[in-house]
């Protein structure tokens, strides 16, 4: 009796290890579930990705690139010499888009690309009003109008050459080596520019494509054929990657709403339906949108600031066109009954577990969102001022002038963690929307950006985070986006001339037009969508005169 008395107490025990074991790997299995519903609100997805290959690279085509102008300043009053020695302003070819390609004859990779002179020719022959200059770098020693004219000769080039005298236009410019390229567009805007050798007629079309068409064309035309699925949804990436938690097919509420935004903008009512369109049907099984939809159908998750942001543009949308104003009523709801707590903004609502967060990215604090929920509901008015107070107070200070990451609302703290800049940015362009960015702020980024750059992440201290040294599309074009905001022009500039070296110039190849790699790796949705949204914000009034 004893031992079975033994054995039962045994077997005894080891059921309740087991149900204990059980229990535990039950409640680990549903954190783990409940988990992979939470977004991952680091702006652009799942990861922040390199842009480029490495920051080498970058840096190498900045240090070519002329440095006393930019893109979009006003380069009409240049003036040239002709072969006897008459004036020749670009002001007189005001209305065409003209290229000036600085060369001399002794040098080997202006050679290489004048040899290209029949294929350069049959590309622009499909322009209607598209001139090319050769612009001779004239110093009369190393290069004469003599040696010029022999090699033009007898190599039977047929482009008009001009001069340049003195290195006057060199100087001005700042240009550092030849070959380089500028293409002006018709109202005598510097569109485009290549400096150094590898200078390809497939590059050439493409920077004359950008001067014609203008900078958004071939971008979203590349998002439209090879993102953007059948119903309207934006996918992650345009290959998979390794770096991404995402599955390149997954689409974002972050995405709809961008492109939503960029409609917008642009007036592009058939984009903005198609967009919004593919929120209704795919993300909308709770009355917020899902952060994500992948081949399991919609998280059960929301983001805030994308469904601030879809908000934003439905508002904006019931100006432009109407028929939106019941839609936009049931988001004021709905954003307040789910994405607030005690009059706070908060990240997100689980409606699997009818869980509300605890705290607030301080980047999903969109204020001018929150002035539109006002102007339905005034209990919005309270929630727009605690959460500029929590903004504010979040600033980290003078020597690196941005602010911290998040704020815990129950402990009144703030996580003094590492910044995503590209979070960093989109805060920094909420509050100068409202006229509330900083001077300090404005100052860092112009002296950044004229710089070294802005790498994707840094700790609190404004030190770069280890492996994190390299740029991103999106946070130059989130840059322009603040400069215009701000009114200052010239940063705009210098932000859209960083961001346009992440961007594919090859009219020969498939992802011409999208900011990453010529092979299609590193292209994210929300590089895509942010320079789209750059363009039509940062690229209304950038002009400036040289």
């Amino acid at each position: 009796m004893d031992l079975l008395r033994k054995f039962e107490r045994v077997v005894k025990i080891a059921l309740i290890v087991m149900l204990i074991v059980s229990a535990g790997l039950i409640s680990a299995w549903l954190l783990s579930a409940n988990k992979k519903e939470e977004p991952d609100v680091s702006l652009g997805g799942a990861a922040e990705q390199n842009e480029v290959s490495s920051n080498t690279r970058l840096a190498d085509k900045l240090d070519l690139l002329p440095d006393k102008c930019t893109l979009n300043m006003d380069l009409s009053n240049l003036t040239f010499s002709g072969e006897d020695g008459e004036k020749i302003a670009l002001s007189g070819l005001r209305g065409k888009t003209v290229i000036l390609n600085f060369w001399a004859s002794w040098c080997p990779y202006c050679n290489s690309e004048l040899e290209q002179w029949r294929d350069i020719r049959e590309r622009l022959s499909q322009y209607s009003n598209v001139e090319m200059l050769l612009v001779n770098k004239l110093d009369n020693n190393k290069e004469t109008k003599a040696q010029a004219l022999d090699y033009l000769k007898k190599n039977q080039i047929p482009f008009e050459n001009v001069y340049d005298e003195g290195l006057k236009v060199y100087d001005q410019l700042g240009l550092k080596v030849i070959p380089t390229t500028l293409v002006i567009d018709g109202q005598g805007l510097l569109r485009a520019w290549h400096a150094g050798k590898d200078m390809k007629p497939e590059l050439l079309k493409s920077m004359v494509d950008y001067a014609v068409h203008g900078s958004a064309y071939e971008t979203f035309n590349f998002l439209d054929k090879e993102m953007i699925n059948r119903d309207g949804g934006v996918r992650t990436n345009y290959l998979p990657e390794k770096v991404s938690d995402l599955r390149y097919t997954d689409v974002l509420s972050e995405s709809q709403g961008l492109l939503m935004e960029y409609a917008v903008n642009t007036e592009n009512k058939s984009l903005f339906e198609k967009s919004f369109n593919y929120v209704n049907k795919n993300m909308h099984d709770n009355p917020l949108a899902a952060w994500v939809v992948t081949d399991k159908g919609p998280a059960k998750v929301n983001s805030t600031l994308d469904d601030l942001r879809i908000f934003r543009a439905l508002y904006n949308a019931e100006k432009l066109w109407g028929g939106y104003a019941d839609t936009i009523r049931n988001y004021e709801r709905a954003l307040y009954r789910y994405n607030t707590y005690k009059q706070n903004l908060i990240n997100q609502y689980d409606f699997k577990y009818r869980k509300k967060s605890d705290s607030l990215k301080l980047c999903f604090a969109d204020f001018e969102a929150m002035q539109y929920l006002a102007e339905l509901n005034p209990r919005w008015k309270e929630i727009y001022t605690n959460s500029l107070a929590i903004v504010k107070d979040g600033y980290i200070g003078d020597v690196f002038p941005v602010y911290y990451p998040e704020y815990v609302i129950a402990g009144k703290t703030y996580k003094k963690e590492d910044i995503n800049m590209a979070e960093g940015m989109v805060t920094l362009l909420h509050l100068a929307k409202i006229g509330q960015l900083k001077p300090q702020t404005l100052e860092w980024l112009k002296t950044a950006v004229e710089g070294e750059g802005i790498y994707a992440r840094y700790r609190a201290d404004g030190t770069v985070v280890d492996g994190y040294n390299y740029e991103s599309t999106a946070i130059y074009g989130l840059v322009g986006m603040i400069a215009a905001a701000a009114g200052d022009k010239e940063l705009a500039n210098r932000a859209q001339a960083r961001m346009e070296t992440m961007r594919v110039f090859d009219s020969g190849n498939k992802v011409n037009g999208a900011f990453g790699n010529p092979d299609g790796t590193g292209i994210y949705s929300f590089d895509q969508c942010i320079a789209l949204l750059s363009y039509s914000v940062a690229g209304k009034d950038t002009r400036q005169a040289l």
